[in-house]
């Protein structure tokens, strides 16, 4: 082809050209708007992302830090720092709270009879005196705290008083019998001397369920109370037996450690019933009625130092261990058919 050929481009095809032309560098302006736009809400999002990550880090900071003062405060009320210590002729307090059993953190006989034996060892110690706030519980653990008393008396030679606070009732009684004097509120509940045994009855709802139940046991009364089975005429006998017997002991510990103070023939004693603190008083089951803080009053000269069983835990511990006590218990009396034996 020659150059004559070759025709030079038209006013049409020129305007079609530069038109094509501006709308790339349009579409370029765009695209370049676009992406402006894009980094600067990328730049806005991080600045943001870590002004909010500030500010969870310091809020953790002050939630942790609240969180580390209130479990000092919390662990310092548990275990505070001169708990059981004294400086001076001193009147020793210990704490019988919550029911009487072998698990409990504040009320079993190891931890409080080890609480009274500290107090008896201390020479600044003059006088023991046992809080008792107890609707009762296991009477071996009761018991456990009577032997670290009478321990506490014979061995060091201390004044043991038990002021019975809201509630001394069965063997939270039972503690109190065994100091020198009782004192309680005049509008305290006192008494219940006496014993049962609790047992679940599910024969009904495993018949709803078309549920059957067999044990095979070597002797006739091997699964007594087992409640997933109609108890015999035998095995009622016998746990009737067992709550006699036991009510029939607290019932002589009674006439033994008050004796002559008592006012009526100890049957009065054995229904179960509990008492306000100045029928009590009359009954002879209390010596006078009071307060922790009158028994204080009387003895100015003695400085009141807390000696009570102490919670070691945190609080999640604690939590934890309540939920697990608990399940453990219910697993305990329902599923092993393990039935409960108290002084109530």
């Amino acid at each position: 082809m020659s150059t004559t050929d070759i025709q030079p481009p038209d006013s049409e095809t020129l305007t079609r050209t530069g038109a094509h032309n501006h709308q790339e560098k349009d579409s370029t302006a765009v695209l370049h708007n676009i992406l402006g736009l894009l980094v600067d809400d990328s730049r806005r999002r991080e600045k943001s992302l870590r002004r909010d990550v500030w500010f969870r880090r310091v809020s953790i900071g002050l939630l942790v830090g609240a969180s580390l003062v209130g479990y000092y405060s919390f662990f310092k009320g548990l275990v505070g720092p001169g708990a059981g210590k004294t400086d001076g002729p001193t009147m020793a307090v210990v704490d019988v709270r919550g029911a009487i059993m072998p698990d409990s953190a504040l009320a079993s006989g190891e931890v409080v009879g080890a609480a009274i034996t500290k107090a008896a060892k201390d020479p600044n110690v003059k006088r023991i005196v046992l809080y008792v706030e107890s609707p009762g519980g296991a009477p071996v653990e009761a018991e456990r705290i009577m032997q670290a008393v009478d321990n506490a008396r014979a061995t060091y030679k201390k004044p043991i008083t038990a002021v019975i606070g809201n509630l001394g009732a069965s063997a939270g009684y039972m503690v109190a019998l065994s100091a020198d004097e009782i004192v309680s509120g005049r509008y305290s509940l006192v008494g219940s001397i006496g014993a049962v045994i609790q047992s679940w009855q599910l024969t009904g709802l495993l018949d709803k369920l078309d549920v059957r139940a067999k044990s095979f046991a070597s002797g006739e009364l091997k699964t007594l109370l087992n409640p997933y089975e109609p108890p015999s005429a035998k095995a009622a006998a016998k746990a009737q037996e067992l709550v006699d017997t036991l009510g029939g002991q607290f019932a002589q510990l009674v006439k033994d450690r008050r004796g002559d103070k008592l006012k009526r023939d100890i049957g009065t004693y054995t229904s179960g019933e509990v008492w306000n603190g100045e029928q009590a008083l009359a009954l002879g089951l209390v010596d006078a009625t009071g307060t922790l803080e009158s028994v204080a009053a009387a003895h100015p000269d003695l400085k009141v130092v807390d000696f009570s069983p102490r919670e070691r835990k945190g609080l999640v511990g604690q939590l934890t261990g309540a939920v697990s006590s608990g399940i453990a218990q219910g697993l305990s009396g329902v599923v092993q058919n393990h039935s409960a034996l108290s002084v109530q």
